[in-house]
């Protein structure tokens, strides 16, 4: 008997589906990562870690509208395999008929096909239980030949890793993760050293594929790479694993044209200072940059009051998701996300919006989780103060803002200067949501990849406009203490392999 499913493509998913990163098998936020690092243990002796990518793909069911599951993670994550393994099977079903997780087909031409890497009987026969009986939806990239999708995803890849050299990458890496002035010549060195490397993969006629750069600069040689010994010895490795990851686990959103969902703790997108060119929108065009630079200086931040808030969303059941998914609170977050996402240049408008309905929804959340619980609303919650940041990253510079805990009425910019090229410049902007970087209420949204002519210039128009609006106040460096009040929160796909 054959399964029904629906076949998606990349248009018919939900404008704000999202892959989750924090289902990658080498995931782990900055803290642990240093942390191991630093204490010589491996991440599969991280305590920590079931809890973490639980309130990771909690996160993801409940604040996205749509999540794209790649295969390895339907059949080889622990956590998510105990989703459908146990007593919450039915509403993992029901997520799948709603169209809430979407199959991520890589090669195969249905869910019930084999997939090409190994797995076992007893795995495959646990998963064709599920959608037995459940009508599914899986995207591919094509449901025609994909092999030059294929080639592409890898080639970007390879071509970002590659031209880690050049200046203005090479020093908005340095900028974003806040090396240290007497480390960046060796930073930029080490950079020299991987786009070296990566050029004489090239040179063999392959592309660079991520395992390679972990056992050349993360990993302890000789080590196996899926149980994450990384080396101390290998300098900046806990940087270069993040730049890896980063740039590997937004490859497939950035090919559907939908976002990569960012895990607490660790950095976005804008770290890259690179938008794909397939993913940008062309909505900075030259007479639109003065539109931008004025709903900049009239966005409003919402004020969001302390309250309390559950401590962690790894309590909450796939039962407790559908229904928090069925509530007016999670449906009004969902439509000014939403609409955000289709209007981001009326962001000045929207903002304040979105993280309005977010924060009743947490609300809401909690609440929910309270009522319906034996435990203690101690053991549940903690009183926490949610704040909103926006980051602006043109070329390599960037610039963050959020609301100055000490006067509601103005906003604090700090800026990372960087080189900004002064011919087309990529620009992206996000929106995050946090309380604590130890919390799991927050989202980090990219709602806005485009491009603009005279980069620098443009930077420069920005930072000028800001700096003499009275209601901005630039930081200076004895005053960074403000802006960490105000922002308190803080297996692999080969693609060679798959072209054969």
């Amino acid at each position: 008997m054959s399964v029904e499913f629906e076949k998606l493509t990349a248009g018919k998913l939900n404008p704000g589906a999202i892959v989750p990163q924090g289902l990658d098998n080498q995931w782990a936020p900055t803290n642990a990562l240093r942390r191991m690092i630093k204490q010589a243990k491996p991440l599969i002796s991280w305590k920590g870690r079931k809890k973490a990518v639980l309130s990771e793909w909690r996160r993801a069911l409940i604040y996205a509208p749509q999540v794209v599951v790649n295969r390895v993670a339907l059949f080889n994550n622990s956590i998510v395999v105990d989703d459908y393994s146990g007593n919450d099977k039915k509403n993992f079903q029901e997520l799948l008929r709603r169209k809430v997780i979407v199959d991520y087909l890589l090669t195969e031409e249905s869910p019930d096909q084999r997939p090409t890497f190994e797995i076992g009987d007893e795995k495959w026969n646990r998963w064709m239980d599920v959608i037995q009986d459940t009508k599914l939806a899986c995207v591919r990239l094509d449901w025609g030949k994909q092999e030059d999708d294929f080639k592409n995803i890898a080639a970007v890849f390879h071509s970002y890793v590659q031209n880690l050299n050049m200046p203005d990458r090479t020093e908005h890496l340095t900028n974003a993760f806040r090396i240290p002035k007497r480390h960046r010549e060796a930073f930029r060195k080490k950079l020299i050293e991987v786009a070296s490397y990566t050029f004489d993969i090239a040179s063999q006629g392959k592309n660079v594929v991520r395992n390679e750069l972990y056992k050349k600069f993360v990993c302890v040689d000789n080590s196996k790479i899926d149980d994450g010994y990384y080396d101390k010895n290998k300098p900046f490795a806990a940087e270069l694993k993040e730049i890896f990851d980063l740039r590997y686990t937004v490859n497939v959103p950035d090919a559907f044209g939908r976002y990569a969902f960012t895990p607490k703790g660790s950095p976005d997108r804008t770290v890259l200072g690179d938008v794909n060119q397939a993913t940008m929108q062309n909505l900075l065009r030259d007479n639109r940059v003065k539109d931008f630079i004025d709903s900049l200086k009239r966005m409003q931040f919402a004020i969001l009051n302390d309250a309390l808030y559950l401590k962690g969303l790894d309590i909450l059941s796939l039962a407790d998701v559908l229904t928090i998914r069925n509530t007016d609170e999670w449906e009004q977050y969902t439509q000014s996300l939403n609409s955000l996402l289709r209007h981001p240049m009326e962001f000045a408008e929207k903002i304040d919006d979105v993280a309005t309905r977010f924060n009743k929804l947490n609300r809401k959340i909690t609440d929910m989780k309270i009522a319906n619980t034996k435990k203690s609303a101690g053991e549940l919650v903690s009183r926490l103060q949610p704040n909103m940041m926006i980051v602006v990253a043109i070329g390599g510079a960037l610039m963050q803002l959020m609301l100055d805990p000490t006067d509601a009425s103005r906003i604090l910019v700090q800026t990372l200067s960087g080189p900004v090229s002064i011919g087309l410049a990529p620009i992206a902007i996000n929106l995050r949501i946090s309380a604590s970087e130890y919390v799991d209420l927050g989202i980090s949204v990219n709602f806005m990849r485009s491009k603009v002519n005279n980069g620098r210039e443009i930077w420069r128009e920005v930072q000028g406009a800001l700096k003499d609006d009275p209601h901005f106040k630039f930081l200076e460096e004895q005053d960074l203490g403000i802006a960490r009040d105000a922002d308190q929160s803080k297996k692999e796909i080969d693609w060679n392999e798959v072209l054969g």
